[in-house]
């Protein structure tokens, strides 16, 4: 059992992934855009925090940027999951500090066994397309 944060302004697709997280046994607060991500990230100090690029206020690529050099972002694991599957906007999310990258879309199986590599700190080869 592990602490998420789950950062996704899109309220269904949030409500599906919170629910398949928790009943894979993980604590997980919910993060309505990349703001209150931030805010929620430095409040429960998550093992993983789970990561939309494209929200309102803060972008996922400006959280990565702020968790960069934030205290709250040390030995945090971030998963980016997004609808961009082009190789540029994996490597940008790899460069800015992301763990692994996840194309929305994919099973929730697949979502939760990469989130339980990512936190045994299994090495992801690649990322789920």
């Amino acid at each position: 059992m592990a602490t998420l944060v789950l950062a996704d302004d899109d309220d269904d697709l949030r409500d599906v992934y919170a629910s398949a997280l928790r009943g894979s046994g993980h604590v997980v607060f919910e993060a309505i855009d990349g703001q209150n991500a931030l805010d929620v990230v430095r409040e429960v100090r998550p093992a993983l925090l789970l990561l939309d690029l494209w929200m309102p206020n803060l972008t996922g690529f400006d959280v990565l940027d702020a968790l960069r050099y934030d205290p709250a972002g040390t030995r945090l694991k971030i998963v980016v999951v997004s609808n961009l599957s082009d190789a540029d906007s994996r490597l940008e999310a790899f460069e800015a500090g992301a763990t692994a990258y996840l194309v929305k879309g994919r099973s929730l199986f697949e979502m939760i066994a990469l989130v339980e590599r990512t936190l045994l700190g299994v090495e992801v080869v690649g990322d789920l397309t």
